[in-house]
């Protein structure tokens, strides 16, 4: 899994303090002797329960209260210094654990609490893995009898992670982006893992539709069918699976087009424009292929269909700037580059598009504020360059 979340867990180990059992106790009890200068996690909350308690502040050894700390940590920072001695002292002294913390894991997640669920169902999966391949330890322990290895703890780490990006404010995409990618990371180890569970299927076919991965959706969602017994899920799945061929042949499509087989990419699209007249991604598409092929008409109607469809389009409107400037159409032009810079707020390469119009059009005084603005954002670009270079030949004229 990734450590890239683990940034977003810090708010949670902020609310831990660190204690350091003396010798004394230690000497008192042998079988924790290996905590010996081993810093023991306690959450605010619990010390600040124990000294209203006691009065006077008195800080306790609590093993519940320790361990409760140990798994948050373990959860939020998987190569903390003392990661291993706190699974060895789960291992030994805390029985139930898995269990217990899953059940906790699924709890919060429940009642809202998305963080801390992600932490402490991370923490049960880290452990569980650790306790059946990575540990070496002699000797009777506390651990549940041998439990069949179960996709629980990754399943539900994927789900909270999958709650938390969907629930994010969209201004921090940097954090939906993380947990969406730790999501989907998580899954695709559950499918790899097991490969009889159903879910991951299921879940995956929605990640890879986003991400326009149709391919992948189908083959998922097909492996879902043949395993769930889940009928409104499959019903679901069934209903979108009737879209994913035609997506297949879209991406087949615009594929061949922006790798300019616009003629093989039109044979492809237009079959689908009888069906999907509304679908602005695959006017774009067809509208490209024909602007490539220089049937600036054709094109531009596909363009003004899809600015229809989804006014703030900035792509579809430069285009329609090009198609405009290509049949020496300049007042159009440039309303259409205009507007796309508006949309993009004056993006360099739209301005020196804008440019170019001014220096056909034979508007050289306006092509230089144009070109000025679009070295005022962008210093350097080599697109402004070439249209400046160009401008100044047209002056030396």
């Amino acid at each position: 899994m990734s450590k890239k979340v683990e940034q977003y867990f810090k708010e949670v180990m902020d609310k831990i303090v660190f204690i350091n059992l003396s010798n004394d106790f230690l000497d008192k009890h042998v079988n924790l002797r290996f905590l010996k200068g081993v810093p023991i996690p306690i959450s605010l909350e619990v010390l600040e329960n124990e000294a209203k308690k006691s009065g006077g502040g008195k800080k306790g050894f609590s093993p519940a209260a320790a361990a409760q700390a140990m798994i948050f940590v373990i959860g939020a920072s998987e190569n903390f210094p003392y990661a291993e001695q706190y699974k060895r002292f789960l291992k030994y002294n805390i029985k139930g654990l898995y269990v217990a913390t899953l059940a906790s894991g699924i709890d919060m997640a429940q009642s809202g609490r998305l963080m801390e669920a992600a932490i402490v169902l991370r923490a049960a999966d880290i452990y569980d893995r650790w306790s059946r391949k990575d540990a070496v330890i002699d000797g009777p322990t506390l651990r549940d009898p041998k439990l069949p290895q179960t996709p629980d703890a990754i399943y539900n780490y994927a789900r909270v992670c999958r709650d938390i990006y969907m629930n994010e404010e969209e201004e921090d995409q940097t954090k939906r982006a993380v947990f969406r990618e730790e999501s989907v990371s998580a899954f695709e180890r559950l499918m790899k893992e097991f490969p009889a569970y159903d879910q991951s299927y299921y879940f995956l076919g929605f990640f890879y539709m986003n991400k326009k991965r149709y391919q992948d959706a189908k083959n998922v969602w097909t492996k879902f069918l043949k395993l769930t017994k889940e009928t409104v899920m499959a019903e679901d799945v069934r209903e979108r699976m009737e879209q994913v061929d035609d997506l297949i042949i879209y991406e087949k499509g615009y594929l061949e087009v922006m790798n300019d087989r616009a003629e093989e990419g039109l044979e492809i699209l237009l079959p689908l424009y009888e069906k999907y007249r509304e679908w602005w991604n695959l006017l774009f598409f067809i509208g490209l292929a024909y602007r490539k092929l220089g049937e600036y008409e054709k094109a531009k109607f596909f363009f003004k269909e899809v600015v229809r469809i989804k006014p703030s389009q900035s792509d579809a409107y430069n285009e329609l700037g090009l198609c405009c400037a290509s049949l020496s159409e300049y007042p159009d032009a440039e309303k259409y580059f205009k507007k796309a810079a508006l949309i993009e707020e004056n993006d360099p390469e739209l301005l020196c598009n804008l440019a170019a119009v001014y220096i056909n059009w034979g508007k050289p005084d306006e092509a230089e504020k144009t070109l000025l603005k679009a070295e005022e954002i962008a210093p350097g670009e080599e697109i402004t360059k070439l249209w400046r270079m160009e401008l100044e030949k047209i002056k030396k004229a």
